[in-house]
């Protein structure tokens, strides 16, 4: 089977040796462990030392935890920047692909990769952990406060100290890994995401549409994996010289429009005109001129002021395509 039918089939292979070099990770992640066990080892002695001291208990169970996760955190990043990549190279080759087998490409995608690009949501999740690590070491605290011990007093504080460093420090590490991608920006890309892709997607479903990306896929050494993908719109039975884009602004919410291109088509005069086509907003055409190219930007006209915020149906947005589609055809009939 040819590689790359193999990707569109969801089924890539894993044979990273010689793309991926994970020697220097080892190393690193061993120090890790070490220096957790060092300090869970050191903290238990603290605890083991000063029985019923409420200052090192404070410390113990309030401070250090956060601190581990600071360190922790900082393991994870050296981890994940440990991980090398081993330049070469890619064939490439370019598929045009619908946005149902894309989106099964992606899973198979990340389930392969997902783990050596950056995720910048880890900034977010780590200052949702620090009030974490606080309130679990506060929790274990108030635990040995209460009269009936698990075990024995001192063997529930140390059982404590080990579980609640445990958990801070493997958190922190796990989300300090996830946080940097790795230096090889040729290898792989974060796959095509957000609102365009989103609204670009609802053309697939629209008559007289052929909506897809252009996705491109480098092959090397067994590895396969996506270089690029590229969102295209065209419309069944035109040539390619006619083609759709989607745009989408925020202006406090995701307002998406249409472009659509004629190349060598019939002069357009530049204006504008609304047309009713059952939707919530009235649909606004403005056409214009760009050189040889006849450009139709097509949107909804929504007032200036409205009772709440707009927003723009995936219905609706599909009707408005439907109107851009007549528009274009009728202008290439008309240059023929």
């Amino acid at each position: 089977m040819n590689p790359i039918v193999k990707i569109a089939a969801g089924l890539i292979v894993l044979t990273e040796d010689e793309i991926v070099d994970y020697n220097r990770q080892g190393p690193v992640n061993k120090v890790f462990t070490i220096v957790l066990i060092g300090v869970i080892a050191v903290a238990a002695f603290l605890r083991l030392s000063n029985p019923g001291n409420e200052e090192v208990g404070f410390w113990l169970f309030l401070i250090f935890p956060v601190g581990v996760l600071l360190a922790s955190t900082v393991f994870g990043v050296v981890s994940k920047r440990a991980i090398d990549y081993v330049p070469g190279e890619w064939k490439e080759t370019k598929v045009w692909m619908s946005y149902s087998d894309y989106e099964r490409t992606v899973e198979d995608y990340e389930d392969a990769y997902g783990h050596l690009y950056g995720n910048p949501e880890g900034f977010t999740i780590f200052f949702c952990l620090l009030p974490f690590a606080f309130a679990l070491g506060a929790l274990s605290a108030y635990f040995l406060t209460l009269s009936v011990p698990l075990f024995d007093p001192q063997i529930d504080s140390l059982l404590l100290l080990i579980i609640l460093y445990a958990i801070v420090g493997v958190a922190g590490f796990v989300n300090g890994f996830r946080i940097p991608a790795i230096d090889a920006e040729e290898f792989f890309k974060a796959p095509v995401k957000g609102n365009v892709y989103d609204f670009a997607s609802e053309l697939q479903g629209v008559k007289g549409y052929r909506a897809g990306l252009n996705v491109k896929f480098g092959v090397r050494s067994g590895v396969q994996t996506i270089l690029d993908a590229e969102i295209k719109t065209y419309l069944e039975g035109l040539p390619d010289t006619i083609s759709v884009g989607v745009q989408v602004s925020h202006s406090g919410f995701a307002y998406p429009y249409l472009v659509g291109t004629v190349y060598k088509g019939t002069h357009v005069s530049k204006g504008k005109e609304r047309y009713d086509i059952g939707t919530r907003y009235p649909a606004l055409v403005e056409t214009s001129m760009d050189g040889e190219v006849s450009v139709f930007v097509t949107r909804f006209d929504i007032p200036k002021r409205t009772s709440g915020v707009p927003s723009i149906s995936n219905r609706d947005f599909r009707r408005l395509a439907l109107l851009l589609a007549d528009q274009l055809n009728e202008n290439y009939n008309a240059s023929k």
